[in-house]
């Protein structure tokens, strides 16, 4: 594991405990603008990567999902695992994910990017865990992240950008296809 990748893991599972004390109206605020341009299906699989203690997870409750949440933080983890026990939560790099290749519907990154060196080959992995058609959803801080930079890396991968969109907090939002080869 790299610097800056250990740094990450050892900050978040130093900070678990507050963690959903102190993002849970940022990240949901997050979801409610970005979910409604989602139709979502019975018996999907959806990977929250970065996903932490689970907060995607309140969101999509009433939806018969099977959700898998992967995160470098195992202290964020346990937390979640403690919340939502129907969940797979995999302590796992998101440059190197431990899920075979299509086996999403759906794949989110919310406010994962700013953590990362390169955010490339993170989304390289996200391409090649989503089935043909599938989704994935990307949000980045506007302070570190532009539109453009976002839609470049996603094209370069071969995602299909549907929409664009700063949120109303703090984000940039990307909704993109994964595109038929």
């Amino acid at each position: 594991m790299n610097t800056k990748k250990f740094e990450v893991a050892r900050r978040y599972n130093e900070t678990a405990d507050a963690y959903d004390k102190r993002y849970t109206k940022i990240q949901h605020t997050k979801f409610r603008e970005v979910l409604p341009e989602l139709d979502f299906q019975k018996h999907e699989i959806i990977v929250d990567i970065g996903g932490g203690t689970g907060l995607l997870i309140d969101f999509l409750k009433d939806i018969e999902q099977n959700i898998i949440v992967c995160d470098l933080s195992y202290e964020m983890l346990k937390i979640g695992k403690n919340k939502h026990k129907r969940c797979h939560f995999i302590c796992a790099d998101s440059e190197s994910l431990p899920l075979r290749q299509s086996c999403s519907q759906k794949t989110f990154y919310f406010s994962v990017l700013q953590n990362l060196e390169e955010s490339d080959q993170t989304l390289r992995e996200g391409f090649r865990i989503l089935q043909n058609n599938g989704y994935i959803v990307v949000t980045a801080l506007t302070k570190i992240f532009e539109e453009e930079k976002l839609k470049q890396i996603l094209e370069k991968i071969e995602f299909k950008i549907k929409k664009i969109w700063v949120l109303s907090i703090e984000d940039i939002a990307v909704l993109a296809k994964k595109k038929k080869k």
